[in-house]
């Protein structure tokens, strides 16, 4: 394996710290406009809406510029980028918690999340490929 071939440590670091620190602020943003008790007693097609539905097209886009920008090597960085803040984001929840927390819908949490991840990655792949053929030409 060349130099070229491994992963930049860096820009992993700096995917998941961007994704956790804007999902936060997103999240914060929606608790404040909505409530945070309106939020506990959402349905859960509401609760999808207003808060997990915008913190996935968020990560979606963020997975997005990130494989646009790597085409060769998008799913090696989603998928350490995906790990790194699930585990990042459960320690620091846990420790604000001062328990394990493991979110009650995690079920339908993660492989949305997963589902989401993918998706961004197959755009910014796609964009990544039409930019690079754009420059290259016919």
């Amino acid at each position: 394996m060349t130099h070229g071939d491994k992963l930049n440590s860096l820009r992993i670091v700096k995917y998941t710290l961007a994704m956790l620190a804007l999902n936060t602020v997103l999240s914060t943003f929606i608790t404040l406009i909505i409530g945070s008790d309106n939020l506990a007693s959402l349905s859960f097609g509401k609760y999808f809406t207003y808060q997990l539905l915008p913190s996935y097209l968020l990560s979606a886009g963020i997975y997005t510029v990130m494989a646009k920008r790597n085409v060769v090597k998008a799913w090696n960085y989603a998928l350490s980028v995906y790990l790194l803040g699930f585990i990042v984001g459960t320690v620091i929840v846990s420790i604000l918690l001062q328990t394990l927390f493991i979110p009650p819908l995690w079920f339908v949490e993660v492989p949305l999340s997963i589902a989401f991840a993918n998706v961004g990655t197959v755009i910014g792949i796609k964009l990544g490929t039409l930019d690079s053929k754009e420059v290259e030409g016919p």
